[in-house]
């Protein structure tokens, strides 16, 4: 199966598989995206990035070998501004899922979100996929608004809470056919 390259490059950014002794930092950037949580109705994984980088965030059936978990470096200062976790062929092979892009809040409105995922739309087709596929909370109006922007427009479906309410969550599955 093709993957996305483990190093990648945008105009201000360097994409990068994580290493070992970058994972208390990512894990440090991480939560201070838990913000979400408001509208996901999740809690704060303190062992998520090391989880990622040992076994992987894998969906049913799924093998470590198709999961990705990538730190987003500034180009020229090597800040670390974000963090990107895929997965390579699910629910189908031709499909690649974006299970979390996050980038930190003091980098916000800079576009640099948007710069990653244009140019990971450009790998993710020249390597033959099919789709591309990422999970919203119905709440996150600004992520919504975000990756519908970016050409996922599609609603594949909607999984959570039936019926709205304060304390009731629930998720679209954005979708963008090549």
């Amino acid at each position: 199966m093709n993957q996305i390259p483990t190093k990648w490059k945008t105009k201000r950014l360097i994409v990068a598989d994580l290493r070992k002794e970058e994972i208390h930092h990512v894990q440090a950037l991480y939560e201070k995206g838990s913000y979400i949580h408001q509208w996901d109705g999740g809690t704060l994984d303190e062992g998520f990035v090391k989880r990622c980088y040992l076994e992987g965030d894998l969906p049913p059936g799924g093998t470590k070998e198709n999961f990705r978990i990538q730190v987003i470096r500034m180009k020229e200062s090597e800040d670390l501004v974000g963090l990107l976790v895929s997965y390579h062929g699910h629910p189908v092979a031709e499909s690649f899922y974006i299970n979390y892009l996050s980038i930190d809040p003091d980098y916000h409105k800079q576009g640099l979100g948007q710069e990653v995922v244009e140019e990971l739309l450009n790998m993710v087709k020249q390597h033959e996929f099919k789709e591309v596929r990422a999970n919203v909370a119905l709440k996150n109006w600004g992520a919504i608004r975000f990756w519908t922007k970016l050409g996922l427009d599609t609603i594949n479906g909607i999984y959570g809470d039936s019926e709205y309410g304060e304390n009731r969550f629930a998720d679209i599955e954005l979708v963008r056919k090549f």
